[in-house]
């Protein structure tokens, strides 16, 4: 047994680290850094957009690529390098590299987290299993959360000592180096052997393939709707007085409601089915993105963050969880084809979000599409949960 398999809750805090590196700095610094990249005037909104998109475009290319077997086969070495590529794209942003060679650089951070995010994932998965400790998912989880979290502490401390946006980059580029050691040493379990089946794979239930088509654009619908208030929700707070405070209050309110948010709603799911907790979850966030855009002082927004931040990372999870269901027999190519809807949905929401907030002058226009989006996404998500109870083929839990 490898050192990895031999402690499965360290095991499961490296984990959590690697994700807090890669997925909450690694993509989600960017948010509470663009207030100090705006005022440097080297970044405009529609720009904003464009570098924040470019990120979730290399998210796409890195999961798609870290699927294939040439990346997959030696996944203790791919995630090394993500993990090297995570920290280096960040430190790099210190530079003053304008529009386009900060989108490569976040296209570049986006294609490694998702290299570690999968590769992190499937350690954990396959221990978690072994050991009969389903939960250790959840604390994995929680890393990008508290990360999150983190993340507004590090800018609101840093803004408040006089630091500027590169200093700032650097800072991040640290502790993401700093939380690296962690999973550097410890993740370390190799890919598991082929091993040949019986050649009997569970047949599908009666009424998947209809679910999961409305499932997969129920996804892209989440990719869409979260994104623009992910992206730009401490913009959205600068026009509150003493603005800084309340960037950083609104972005750690959604670190903190993220980082339990996995465990309890794979729990209500375990009670009232994984459907109907995706679509509570749904309108929950529309809800959220409706008070962080349109609420008039602080509580409406960090009411709204917290709705966004308890909901995106569990809809995330719990949908994935729930389409492997359906194809029991490729689930590979079930998480590709969730992660191509998801990101083609996270890819056009910041720029499109961006273009039409420097247009309109606010971000009311983007987030009433993105609440109108949200709610397809629920619709869809309860259609596909009929067209499975239709047949009684519905589980009490997602898996």
């Amino acid at each position: 047994m490898s050192r990895s398999d031999g402690d499965p809750l360290r095991l499961a805090l490296a984990g959590a680290c690697a994700l807090a590196l890669a997925m909450a700095i690694g993509r989600f610094a960017y948010t509470p850094m663009l207030p100090p990249m705006l005022e440097s005037g080297g970044l405009t909104l529609a720009g904003a957009g464009i570098v924040a998109s470019s990120n979730f475009a290399g998210y796409l290319a890195g999961a798609l690529l870290a699927t294939r077997t040439f990346f997959a086969a030696d996944r203790v070495l791919w995630l090394r390098a993500g993990i090297v590529l995570s920290v280096a794209s960040t430190a790099a942003m210190a530079l003053e590299a304008g529009t386009a060679g900060w989108a490569a650089l976040r296209f570049v951070a986006g294609a490694a987290s998702a290299f570690v995010l999968v590769y992190t994932s499937g350690m954990i998965f396959e221990v978690a299993a072994r050991h009969a400790r389903p939960m250790l998912g959840s604390l994995v989880y929680s890393g990008v959360g508290v990360g999150i979290a983190l993340t507004a502490l590090v800018v609101f401390a840093g803004r408040g000592a006089g630091l500027d946006a590169p200093s700032l980059w650097l800072a991040m580029g640290a502790i993401a180096a700093a939380l690296a050691l962690a999973p550097w040493r410890s993740l370390t379990l190799a890919a598991p052997g082929r091993h040949g089946g019986d050649g009997s794979a569970a047949a599908p239930p009666p009424g998947a393939a209809t679910a999961l088509r409305r499932l997969i654009v129920a996804y892209a619908c989440l990719g869409f709707g979260y994104v623009i208030t992910a992206t730009f929700i401490v913009v959205m707070v600068r026009r509150l007085p003493n603005a800084p405070a309340w960037e950083f209050w609104a972005w750690m309110t959604v670190g903190l409601a993220g980082a339990p948010s996995n465990w309890l709603w794979a729990r209500l799911a375990g009670r009232i089915g994984p459907y109907r907790a995706i679509v509570a979850a749904f309108l929950l966030e529309a809800i959220g993105v409706a008070l962080a855009a349109l609420g008039s002082g602080p509580i409406a927004i960090l009411a709204g963050a917290a709705l966004l931040g308890g909901t995106f990372l569990a809809i995330t999870a719990l949908g994935l969880s729930a389409a492997r269901t359906l194809v029991a027999d490729k689930p590979d190519q079930t998480i590709a084809r969730m992660t191509v809807a998801f990101s083609l949905g996270q890819i056009a929401g910041p720029a499109l979000g961006g273009w039409l907030a420097e247009r309109s002058g606010s971000f009311v226009s983007a987030s009433w599409l993105a609440v109108a989006t949200l709610l397809v996404g629920a619709a869809l998500t309860a259609s596909a949960g009929r067209a499975l109870s239709a047949t009684g083929s519905v589980k009490a839990s997602p898996g």
